[in-house]
């Protein structure tokens, strides 16, 4: 039995929601502070508007929560102004975001709402609103946020139901028959759910595979987050699967996000392999099904990514970051495989074409399992780079976007850089690359530096930190400037 820890829901009050909870992917904020619970009905009638505008026919939608303390209290303000908006709700419970995305593929739906802040802190909380089997995001957001400022509502001739409906039986079903082969997986790993909503799926998928070397951390549903913010691809989160990788005979750890839409590996020596290595190895098998495939991959991937596509023959398509961007590149180039540095995969060779971490974990143990290698032996493949991490630099939200576009103005004067400006803007220089761009989910500036040499890395970096010296934060600065010392 999942347990879920609840403590006292926070958040009620009156005011009005702030306009910084519209972000590019979803509805997100500080609960009390930016989303107020009393003010998400107001917000989901405008939401329910919305659906009615654009599909009349609107009659039923997926509702499902992560075990953030204060989901529970916006389900009640969402589900009430869905029925008061004459609109059915069929509730999932608390589950995965994909397990939302699944319903939207596999039952007789017209859209979903998923109560998820992802790999935020416990203070935040959101809506991930879709339409159909499609995100709404970027500009619709927009507007639904200008139809709450209006106060827009369906008046309805009758009120709307709500019942019951617990995804993660069907959604375990889906799992196994699609991993049947993984009935005889025997590798030893530490899975890492973050007291996220993995917690919700894989201590009942462990059984039912009957995975006997499986070591499981943090299954417990926890909305506080007691042992680490559930974000798997920050290393600090991952210490406790890096000490038993280290003290045990496991092979190696793999770590899922707060809503199970990402998924990060630790090699046997503790270190993450990047998002877009990973991409790398599924794009080669994937290729050997499937000769010519497009893949999408977000714009901080490495150049090496590009090469090995190219060399096998796949039709690389470079994207903006973001979840909801990546998806919609997909379905414009029919593209096959999806990723992004931060560990979210897409996959429509097989399934529906969703970020689903614990459908990408086991992908990727189905590869393990069919090659006997391990992950360090699969990422050989990439071409050796220097690449920094992706630094995520604490900057005010109201100066990161006035920040990029400066840089912007820098680089374009300087005229000795090739410049892609598609999501903030990445410079090619001879000697290397690196991109700078706002991020759609914080208050940080994401960066990443790349080159085929050492001294080539430290050149690129000192290109970027002179054009960034009159803006950023020092401490920011000092941050790069840290990281070089160690090349």
């Amino acid at each position: 039995m999942v347990g879920l820890s609840l403590s006292k829901p926070i958040g009620h009050g009156r005011g009005v929601v702030n306009d910084t909870i519209f972000r590019e992917y979803d509805i997100r904020g500080k609960v009390g502070q930016e989303l107020i619970i009393d003010q998400v009905y107001d917000l989901a009638r405008a939401i329910a508007y919305y659906f009615k505008t654009h599909n009349q026919n609107v009659k039923t939608i997926a509702v499902g929560m992560d075990g953030r303390t204060h989901s529970p209290a916006i389900k009640e303000e969402l589900c009430r102004a869905l029925t008061d908006s004459g609109i059915n709700v069929l509730f999932l419970g608390i589950c995965p975001s994909p397990a939302l995305y699944f319903a939207l593929y596999t039952q007789p739906i017209d859209g979903g709402l998923m109560i998820t802040a992802s790999h935020n802190t416990k203070e935040y909380n959101g809506i991930k609103v879709c339409l159909g089997t499609e995100s709404v995001w970027g500009k619709e957001l927009q507007i639904i946020k200008q139809l709450y400022k209006e106060k827009k509502h369906v008046d309805a001739p009758r009120i709307g139901t709500v019942r019951n409906f617990p995804i993660i039986p069907l959604y375990l079903d889906y799992l196994r028959e699609q991993f049947a082969d993984l009935n005889s997986f025997d590798q030893k790993v530490i899975i890492d759910c973050g007291n996220g909503a993995a917690g919700t799926v894989l201590p009942q998928l462990i059984e039912q595979m009957n995975w006997k070397n499986i070591t499981l951390l943090y299954p417990e549903v926890d909305g506080t987050y007691p042992n680490h913010e559930a974000d798997p691809t920050v290393a600090k989160n991952m210490q406790e699967v890096k000490r038993l990788l280290q003290t045990t005979d496991a092979a190696f750890g793999v770590g899922l996000d707060g809503d199970c839409d990402r998924m990060a590996v630790m090699k046997k020596d503790g270190t993450l392999i990047p998002g877009d290595q990973l991409l790398a190895v599924f794009a080669q098998y994937l290729l050997k099904e499937h000769p010519k495939a497009g893949v999408v991959f977000d714009i901080k991937s490495s150049l090496g990514l590009t090469e090995l596509l190219e060399q096998w023959g796949a039709q690389p398509i470079m994207s903006p970051s973001g979840h909801s961007i990546i998806k919609d590149m997909m379905r414009k180039h029919n593209a096959l495989l999806g990723g992004e540095l931060s560990c979210h995969f897409f996959f429509k060779d097989r399934s529906f074409g969703y970020d689903d971490g614990i459908y990408a974990m086991l992908r990727f143990f189905e590869i393990v399992q069919q090659t006997g290698k391990s992950p360090v032996e699969l990422i050989t493949i990439f071409p050796p780079k220097y690449s920094s991490p992706e630094f995520r630099l604490a900057c005010p939200e109201e100066k990161k976007n006035l920040i990029v576009e400066r840089l912007k103005e820098y680089f374009f004067r300087q005229k000795d850089g090739r410049i892609i400006t598609i999501d903030g803007i990445r410079v090619t220089f001879p000697f290397g690359w690196g991109i700078v761009r706002a991020s759609n989910t914080q208050a940080v500036l994401s960066m990443r530096f790349e080159s085929d040499s050492k001294e080539g890395l430290k050149k690129v970096m000192n290109r970027f930190e002179t054009a960034l010296e009159p803006d950023l934060p020092h401490e920011a600065l000092r941050t790069l400037q840290q990281y070089k010392e160690t090349l």
